[in-house]
């Protein structure tokens, strides 16, 4: 998986490329909680270049969600398909927020 940043300020815009899976999640993990460090609490995520999710991705989708709940806003965009049934499938079309 690649991440990539797409704007630098508020929102903070990052995109993934390929998949998040058991090998790349922590990788997203280790990104985000810096951007948190940093105190960048408003993400969106561009997932058009995203082709697939796990439940190790799933995971720290909802420790991100978690964190915006607490105090900031997580907005994920251009959703494929196949990651939005994933979502859809467990329920995190309701606790999302899709562009």
């Amino acid at each position: 998986m690649k991440i990539e940043v797409i704007q630098d300020e508020v929102p903070f815009e990052l995109g993934l490329e390929g998949r998040l899976d058991t090998n790349t999640a922590p990788e997203l993990e280790d990104y985000v909680g810096e951007l948190y460090a940093r105190e960048i609490n408003d993400i969106v995520v561009d997932m058009e270049k995203c082709e697939f999710v796990s439940s190790a991705g799933l995971r720290v989708i909802v420790a991100m969600q978690k964190h915006a709940a607490a105090g900031g806003t997580l907005v994920f965009r251009g959703v494929q398909p196949d990651v939005m049934e994933v979502f859809s499938m467990t329920g995190f079309d309701k606790i999302l927020t899709f562009e």
